[in-house]
């Protein structure tokens, strides 16, 4: 309603700016016939003598002569731009977890406050901790396989080395000597042996032989016939088994049936199979000799040389220590392990979700018991004292708007106090609505206590145009060029007194100045047709954006 007012205040000032201009010519008219000024004050005020304050400068003939003046009044009264908006959280941070796994404890709730690190969520933990425990075991192999490579040899290695080494050579030796005399006569014997062997088998027993076995077998004949008879004499006995005749007639019995089985088998002729076992025999025995004859071979000389080379490389390396390779792999190796030992700490910690920044908890997205996946929300943050305002700005004022530009923000819920904010954004693309074209515009709330403010309450922001800084609203006719400057003459302390200024616009009767000489309270001399408190617009803003038409400057 106020700004209403205000436009209805400002039509009927229209109205009587007419009749006042007329009055103020008449007035001057009578002024400029009656009164004269000292020569330096009329060279200096020039045409701005009026009435509207009532101060007074001394004449030549001793009387006063009242000077027209008008309180300056600061540039930025008419640069200033106001928006309302809701405040808001400038940021919410929401906590996802690093890790799958099922929720063993929720440590917060909300409203609570945490700090950067506190616990938030832990899930359970068994077989992370299992892994990590895998993967210290893979590490401790990998070191001390490094560390076996890098210490000494021990002494009783290194004697073993140099025993293998001599028996390889001692074996070299043999290898080129070839076989020995008793190697070749044994040789030599085992296939005499085999040739002799065929030799039995192919002629059968020698009548000697048989002559013998022949003998043999009437031999046992007839101590058999003796045992029977003696048997024969006691048979009539009871206990006729139990006698000594009876186990000589066994005894007999056996002695004739073997000799009897000598002797079938002795003329009887040799098998096909062992004809053919006598003669694989020969074989091999032969085979035997003429290896040992052709020894050494090529083969046998060098796996005998092989051998040396093994046992000397062996050696070798037990003195010299680890290669470069086998450090280089072995290091390779522990790098790997540590690195999976890490992943597997990594992960276990991830098991433990920490607040990455100081806050207040606005929601818990999980509970006990819960299985969870990578990714998911648990829980979100926000500073409730970073706070912003986002308001809407005008397109044909939105470039009066520059980044880090400083705004008074006053909120409807806290009456008479000012706060301090800065613009943190200014969107790049515009939202039109009702075909009105705004652009929404974020200002950071820079106030270091915030107490008593909250998301969600209505605020007003006014911008001020820093560039215009030292700058001033003076009258239009108080502005004269003179000697090559421009001008404005003041009045301090009863007299008038010319100030350079650099002008920087005209806003209808009013003249835009910069001057860094120029300070609150200055009476300008000069006048306007319309009082300051009664000005047509505020200048500003309205909480729905857009400026109002320019005129004087808002009355304090």
């Amino acid at each position: 309603m106020r700004r209403i007012d205000l436009i209805r205040h400002g039509m009927e000032t229209h109205s009587m700016m007419i009749k006042r201009v007329f009055m103020l010519l008449s007035v001057a008219a009578l002024v400029g016939a009656g009164i004269y000024l000292r020569a330096d004050i009329a060279a200096v005020i020039g045409p701005t003598l009026g009435i509207a304050t009532g101060v007074r400068a001394q004449s030549d003939s001793g009387g006063d002569a009242t000077l027209a003046t008008t309180a300056i009044r600061p540039a930025t009264d008419v640069a200033q731009v106001s928006a309302a908006g809701n405040i808001a959280l400038s940021s919410q941070r929401a906590v996802v977890l690093q890790t799958g796994g099922i929720v063993s404890q929720v440590l917060v709730a909300v409203g609570d406050e945490v700090a950067a690190g506190d616990l938030l969520v832990e899930l359970d933990t068994t077989d992370l901790e299992l892994a990590v425990a895998r993967a210290q075991l893979d590490v401790d192999s990998a070191q001390l396989q490094m560390d076996s490579l890098l210490e000494p040899a021990d002494a009783s290695e290194v004697a073993a080395a140099r025993s293998s080494l001599a028996s390889a050579r001692q074996n070299l030796l043999e290898v080129q000597a070839g076989p020995t005399a008793s190697e070749l006569a044994a040789a030599e014997a085992k296939l005499a042996a085999a040739q002799a062997q065929y030799e039995e088998l192919k002629a059968g027993p020698s009548e000697a032989e048989l002559t013998q076995l022949s003998a043999e077998m009437q031999k046992a004949m007839i101590t058999l016939q003796d045992a029977q008879w003696a048997y024969d004499q006691v048979s009539y006995k009871g206990d006729v088994g139990a006698s000594s005749q009876a186990a000589a007639l066994q005894q007999a019995t056996i002695d004739y049936n073997s000799a009897k089985a000598a002797y079938e088998i002795a003329t009887q002729p040799a098998t096909q199979s062992e004809i053919q076992s006598a003669l694989s025999a020969i074989r091999t025995a032969q085979d035997e000799l003429d290896t040992l004859r052709n020894k050494p071979t090529p083969a046998e000389l060098a796996a005998a040389q092989a051998q040396v080379d093994s046992a000397q490389a062996q050696l070798d390396a037990l003195l010299k220590g680890a290669s470069e390779a086998d450090l280089r792999a072995a290091e390779i190796g522990l790098k790997q392990a540590q690195l999976a030992l890490q992943e597997a700490q990594a992960q276990l910690e991830r098991a433990h979700l920490r607040a990455p920044v100081a806050g207040t908890v606005l929601a818990v997205d999980v509970e006990v018991g819960q299985q969870v996946s990578s990714g998911s929300v648990a829980v979100t943050l926000a500073d409730l004292s970073a706070l912003e305002l986002t308001v809407n700005v005008a397109e044909v004022d939105i470039n009066k708007v520059k980044l880090n530009q400083p705004a008074k923000i006053t909120v409807d819920a806290l009456p008479g106090q000012v706060l301090q904010g800065v613009v943190s954004r200014i969107a790049p693309a515009s939202e039109a609505s009702s075909g009105v074209v705004n652009y929404p515009l974020t200002i950071r709330l820079t106030d270091p206590d915030l107490s008593g403010v909250r998301a969600g309450m209505t605020a007003v922001a006014d911008l001020v145009n820093e560039e215009m800084a030292d700058s001033w609203l003076v009258p239009s006719n108080s502005v004269q060029e003179r000697d090559g400057r421009t001008e404005v003459i003041v009045l301090r302390d009863g007299r008038p007194m010319p100030i350079t200024v650099v002008t920087r616009g005209i806003q209808g009767e009013w003249t835009i100045v910069q001057s860094a000489d120029l300070r609150e309270g200055d009476l300008a001399v000069g006048t306007v047709t319309t009082k300051v408190n009664e000005s047509t617009s505020s200048g500003r803003f309205g909480p729905g954006g857009g400026m109002m038409p320019m005129g004087p400057p808002p009355g304090r």
